[in-house]
């Protein structure tokens, strides 16, 4: 019994020792989860680094308006201090014109040139209309000679007209008697040519009857003289009918014009004197138009100058005794950024007096490495955590513009002009090929708060997706 309960006892302490491995496996578990969990989260970041571009040195810029004084003056109110939310129209500044005793003396001065110059003016006036009166009178002088010009010359035109119709008349006669010589001069060409055939015929007959020795040679050469002379005559009429055309169509184009007599000369004659009275009329009316336009013009010249120095002799320009303050007004809403004068001092004509920060024109810069900013993804939005405030907003790519590490003078000179802030290259980027990027934001939280200036200068976290990926 003994030994049976030994037996039964013995086993007791590997019983016991079943938890403790237990744990051990639970325990070694646990760490190879711990562990698939770290490569996993390490996975994931190395995923979102490579699928995304994060530029943690981003700075809230803006556009800044820099106001001018619009005259020269001190100033008699100043209401801007930086860091003021303004709205549109607000009066910011109060600018004082009181007159100095330089500019009373020149108004003094300009009184009495007024006067000179009313004056002037009158007796210019006074010219001015005599010179009117005597250009419409040479203006209605040449038209009243123009218009007995055209008389005359309608009817030196009756003159010729008339003269042409007498010539057509007799012309018709000389033209029937032409055409008879030309009917005559015909028939006694074809009596002619008739006459050769004829001869031509006998001729050419006997001369093959003195080859047959039916006739004698004397014959047939008297028959050939006949043929030859009637060929001769033909010759003749027909340089007479040529003579009778000609004298034809010259008598039909007027060309026999000088043979015609009348009681005032030759018809040749008139009508070359009418035509020269005509030629020299019409030169006549063409210098007078010509002097009646351009009289006119001087005329209408001279109206409208009389009608611009008028009014200058009625009312004279006038100089304000008193001068009224210039206002300096906000031409938009936004925060005052700088002023440069104080209340009491002295301002010339477009000198600055105060910068105005648009905070509805807004963005957050930065400077990456071109290889960088190749890859950014400009069609997808970019996430912008400000510092200090949990709350990510949405901005989209305004700009990439490759720039040098340093920068020329003027073009950092131009930034200013128009930018609040010039942002500095981070020593580790210097004399590497880098990009300028800007990100439109809309107004970060709480930028309408007094003396927080838009967030302007605040740092803050850009998230950019690289092209071929997915937004974060």
């Amino acid at each position: 019994m003994l030994e049976i309960e030994k037996e039964i006892v013995a086993p007791l302490p590997d019983i016991k020792k079943k938890p403790y491995s237990y744990q051990r496996v639970l325990l070694g578990t646990a760490f190879i989860f711990l562990g698939a969990a770290t490569v996993a989260v390490g996975g994931a970041t190395i995923k979102y680094r490579l699928t995304n571009l994060i530029v943690e040195d981003g700075l809230i810029n803006g556009r800044i308006v820099r106001l001018q004084a619009p005259t020269n003056g001190n100033i008699k109110a100043f209401y801007a201090q930086p860091g003021v939310l303004v709205k549109p129209g607000q009066v910011l500044a109060q600018i004082g014109t009181e007159r100095s005793p330089q500019e009373e003396q020149f108004r003094l001065q300009l009184e009495r040139s007024q006067a000179e110059r009313l004056e002037r003016s009158q007796a210019e006036q006074i010219s001015s209309q005599l010179k009117l009166s005597d250009l419409a009178g040479e203006v209605q002088a040449n038209a009243s000679q123009l218009a007995a010009a055209k008389e005359s010359l309608n009817f030196l035109k009756n003159q010729l007209q008339s003269l042409k119709n007498q010539h057509n008349a007799v012309q018709g006669v000389d033209v029937q008697m032409a055409l008879q010589g030309v009917s005559q001069q015909q028939a006694a060409v074809d009596a002619a040519v008739a006459k050769a055939i004829a001869n031509r015929s006998q001729y050419e007959r006997y001369k093959q009857l003195l080859a047959q020795g039916a006739v004698s040679q004397q014959q047939t050469e008297i028959l050939q003289l006949g043929w030859e002379s009637a060929e001769a005559e033909v010759k003749q009429t027909k340089a007479a009918l040529n003579s009778a055309q000609a004298s034809l169509n010259a008598t039909k184009n007027g060309l026999a014009f000088s043979n015609q007599n009348t009681i005032g000369g030759t018809l040749s004659d008139q009508r070359s004197k009418l035509l020269q009275a005509i030629q020299a009329q019409e030169t006549l009316i063409s210098n007078l138009e010509a002097q009646i336009s351009t009289g006119r013009q001087q005329l209408n010249k001279a109206q409208s100058l009389y009608k611009i120095r008028q009014p200058l002799a009625i009312a004279p320009v006038s100089y304000p005794r008193d001068r009224q303050d210039i206002k300096v007004s906000a031409p938009f809403a936004g925060v005052v950024y700088s002023t440069e004068h104080e209340q009491g001092e002295q301002v010339t004509n477009s000198e600055r007096i105060m910068t105005l920060l648009d905070c509805n024109n807004l963005w957050i810069e930065a400077v990456v490495r071109a290889d960088e900013a190749s890859r950014i993804d400009t069609k997808k939005p970019v996430n912008v955590q400000i510092r200090g405030y949990s709350k990510t907003i949405t901005g989209e790519i305004d700009l990439l513009q490759p720039i040098s590490s340093i920068q020329g003078i003027d073009e950092r000179a131009k930034l200013m002009q128009v930018q609040a802030l010039l942002p500095t290259i981070p020593p580790t980027l210097v004399g590497q090929p880098l990009t300028r990027v800007t990100v439109k934001i809309p107004p970060p939280p709480g930028h309408t708060n007094s003396q927080q200036f838009c967030g302007l200068g605040q740092s803050a976290r850009l998230t950019f997706s690289n092209k071929g990926f997915g937004s974060n």
